[in-house]
């Protein structure tokens, strides 16, 4: 049996939003109130604090959206922790890494706009997670480690991966059209905000919580 790769640690699944589902998201981000908001990191490569081009939203908390969103990246993470467990390699306290969502993000990204090459790592932040909404673009495919592996994800189709400092990965530019995502980090600790307890805490699902009741709360 030979060790699993790097790119085995990717899951993709095809299809995993309707496209009903995905107009909702879309839609969410089009009629919130408000403008936009842009992120910055370092750039992989150079350590430099680069600004992405990509605009987002945060859909509003419990609404339909929203609760589309959870759903999803909660059906996403359980699978992939089942999907790991048939490579008989991984260890088993990896379930309780991947608990909390640090934010749900809806990305547009217009003609020209990309994220640079960056990974997704922060102090207790263990994957990522997204989900391609709509499929009327050119570009804006994901690349890992500088364009050695591309990632063509068409609509409703969801990924999950590991979040560290291997994984480098961007999108690349927009040639025409806009594409929509959604993103959200994965956490193994709630996000705290002036002392309390993340929103997110009471949206984690309870075959989740289990994995802390067993191994935290005994």
């Amino acid at each position: 049996m030979t060790a699993p790769t790097l790119t085995d640690q990717i899951l993709i699944k095809k299809k995993f939003l309707s496209e009903q589902q995905c107009q909702i998201i879309i839609d969410e981000y089009e009629n919130l109130p408000g403008e936009p908001t842009r992120e910055h990191c370092p750039h992989a490569f150079t350590g430099e604090d680069t600004w992405s081009t990509f605009t987002m939203k945060n859909p509003t908390t419990g609404g339909e959206a929203f609760k589309l969103i959870h759903n999803a990246v909660e059906k996403m993470v359980c699978d992939y922790q089942d999907y790991l467990d048939t490579f008989n390699a991984f260890h088993v306290m990896r379930r309780i890494s991947l608990m909390y969502p640090h934010m749900y993000r809806i990305m547009k990204y217009d003609k020209g706009a990309s994220i640079h090459p960056h990974v997704d790592h922060d102090p207790e932040v263990y994957g990522s997670c997204t989900i391609n909404l709509n499929d009327e673009y050119t570009g804006g495919d994901f690349a890992f480690w500088g364009g050695k592996h591309k990632v063509k994800l068409e609509k409703g189709d969801a990924m999950i991966w590991p979040a560290d400092y291997y994984w480098v990965h961007e999108v690349e530019k927009i040639m025409s059209g806009s594409r929509y995502s959604v993103n959200c980090f994965l956490r193994s600790t709630p996000e705290t905000d002036e002392g309390e307890e993340n929103k997110f805490d009471v949206w984690v699902p309870d075959n989740i919580k289990q994995y802390r009741l067993t191994y935290y709360e005994k």
